[in-house]
């Protein structure tokens, strides 16, 4: 079964978000392997504890095993140090193609 990289660029409270973060759970349920890139202003759901910070999207994914990646260079552009909520982690540019081009991976875009 082949693996699935949900790239998320909307804010986190949208309600593009809220869709890919319900697509990411429910792929997870059927026993997918599930990963998820945060980009743009996506990355606020990971970066901090402010008010744009989802407490059903991340939190809700994390402890169940998805992977979180989010893009360093949007968290820096925002202000916000490569600190984050624990599970997610930090990647550059490179490492988010890698994800993307990688074997038995099928990759979306969630805007």
């Amino acid at each position: 079964m082949s693996k699935v990289l949900l790239m998320i660029t909307s804010s986190p409270r949208s309600m593009e978000a809220q869709r890919a973060f319900h697509l990411a759970r429910t792929l997870h349920a059927q026993r997918r392997t599930v990963s998820v890139v945060l980009l743009q202003d996506a990355v606020l759901a990971a970066a901090g504890n402010g008010p744009a910070q989802d407490p059903d999207g991340l939190t809700m994914l994390v402890p169940r095993g998805v992977s979180v990646y989010v893009c360093e260079h949007d968290l820096t552009l925002r202000g916000f140090a490569p600190d984050m909520i624990g599970g997610a982690q930090a990647v550059n540019d490179q490492r988010i193609v890698d994800l993307m081009v990688a074997d038995d991976t099928r990759t979306f875009g969630c805007f």
